[in-house]
């Protein structure tokens, strides 16, 4: 069942990469479309992660901290590329495309740690 959690968690955070990645590849002004279905889904992963965590052992709640640790940041980090100039959001956007690496990693090793 927390394996099933996982793959859901992690297609959402490969869901979240692919629209923060296109918003770095847009022009600035069309940015922010793409910046805010990124937090959408990047929401989403959290309460897939702390619902199925708060749900299995220790184990598997210490293996999910890693990546809603990366989802609070990356969260903060879009809420404040939201309230930027263009140029800003464009570099705030490009930190949350090596945020959102940093995620799907973490989700990664919690299912490999699970697989363990």
């Amino acid at each position: 069942m927390f394996n099933d959690a996982m793959q859901k968690a992690l297609a959402q955070a490969r869901e979240m990469q692919k629209n923060i990645s296109a918003a770095a590849a847009e022009a600035a002004d069309k940015m922010k479309p793409h910046v805010e279905q990124s937090i959408e889904n990047a929401k989403a992963m959290q309460a897939t992660l702390a619902e199925h965590a708060a749900k299995q052992g220790e184990i598997a709640s210490k293996s999910a901290d890693g990546a809603l640790s990366h989802l609070g940041e990356y969260l903060k980090m879009g809420s404040e590329a939201m309230k930027e100039s263009v140029q800003l959001t464009r570099e705030t956007t490009l930190k949350m495309v090596d945020q959102s690496k940093k995620i799907v990693d973490a989700a990664n090793a919690a299912i490999s740690k699970e697989r363990e």
